[in-house]
């Protein structure tokens, strides 16, 4: 497919501070070649030790692959928007092109008013914090350095750099660690830093990629949260790309779910709720070993197991089942008939999670 304007922006569509339009990105295959290398004839022992060290240093075969496609997809200014999926759906890589870091094979789009072809202006209008491998950081500064440094980097006057990057690190939480230096800081802590880059400047439109990643369970909702006030109060865009789907659906207004590079589903985190709001989590934990008979009873939607780490040998089955009067009765006949073998039942209410896992599956099957 070819199509010579691809890039141009999208005419009207006023109010939208990032308006995409059918944006594809793909990647081509790699094929072996011999491109650079050097075969000289001088002798057959020669030639093939050269041919061996050629082909151990070129690429295989491999097949083109669609990071994205066909992305529709507007946000308006002040919006906290979500973006969920499994690894591989294509989340980095849309924030990648919505960060001027990547350019779409096709497709057409603004950011900030701006066409998805100029990135060098799209990047002074982003900031993108991506939290995975501490991209950036320098190791012989401390905490409260790095966060000045990478300010003046950006523009800012010392004096505004040292009053946000104060700012930044008590919103997270390190104000009193602000002299460790980055090498003494833990994984956690080094996430923090990261978080609290993206709150130095005041860029239109701020990006987090994955931004619980190492954070302790307990307060990184609490971390996320005032980060995604303090933001919003600025009146600045927030775009949350994670694979911790209460998190996102905790704090976005409205929540995009991918797969396989195409949006499966927009909206707003109880709207989509409502996909399962007929069915209850059912949670199962019996004993390892036991065999299903037959197949499953037709009120169970969707299920998976894993085994539960530690010295008992445990199984948990965590099954999304239709509300009914006997629904325990019809799923423990089917899964474990000897109740003994049971440990722990409980019910709860569906997530985003079940969801994501509801529609993962309908993709599939319609596939």
């Amino acid at each position: 497919m070819v199509v010579p304007d691809a890039l141009t922006p999208l005419p009207g569509r006023a109010g939208a501070i990032i308006d995409l339009k059918d944006v594809t990105k793909e990647y081509p295959g790699q094929s072996l070649s011999f491109r650079g290398t050097k075969l000289e004839l001088k002798g057959p022992l020669l030639w093939a030790r050269n041919l061996k060290h050629a082909l151990r240093m070129t690429t295989v075969d491999s097949l083109a692959v669609s990071a994205l496609r066909g992305v529709d997809l507007r946000i308006v200014p002040g919006e906290i928007f979500g973006l969920l999926g499994p690894n591989g759906s294509g989340k980095t890589t849309l924030i990648k092109v919505i960060a001027g870091l990547l350019r779409p094979t096709y497709g057409k789009g603004t950011v900030a008013g701006i066409p998805l072809h100029d990135t060098r202006s799209i990047r002074q209008r982003v900031s993108y914090v991506s939290t995975t491998g501490w991209m950036g950081l320098e190791w012989a500064l401390t905490a409260e350095e790095n966060i000045r440094f990478y300010g003046e980097l950006c523009g800012l006057t010392r004096t505004v750099a040292s009053i946000r990057t104060e700012e930044a690190l008590r919103l997270v939480d390190l104000w009193e660690d602000r002299k460790k230096s980055t090498s003494g800081l833990s994984n956690g802590m080094r996430q923090r830093v990261m978080l609290a880059r993206g709150l130095v400047l005041s860029t239109p439109i701020v990006l987090l990629d994955e931004p619980s990643v190492g954070l302790d369970p307990i307060t990184r909702g609490q971390v996320i949260k005032t980060i995604c006030d303090t933001l919003v109060s600025r009146g600045q865009t927030l775009i949350l790309a994670d694979h911790d789907a209460e998190l996102v659906g905790s704090v976005a207004d409205r929540v995009a779910i991918l797969h396989q590079g195409m949006v499966q589903i927009i909206g707003a985190p109880n709207d989509l709720l409502v996909i399962v709001s007929h069915l209850r989590v059912l949670d199962i934990v019996m004993q390892s070993g036991v065999k299903t008979k037959n197949s499953p009873p037709p009120i169970i939607h969707r299920w998976d197991t894993n085994e539960r780490p530690g010295t008992q040998a445990l199984t948990h089955w965590r099954g999304l089942v239709e509300e009914s009067p006997d629904a325990l009765h019809r799923v423990l006949e089917w899964l474990c008939p000897d109740v003994r073998h049971v440990v722990e039942i409980s019910f709860l209410t569906p997530t985003l999670q079940d969801v994501m896992g509801m529609l993962e599956e309908e993709y599939s099957y319609d596939g």
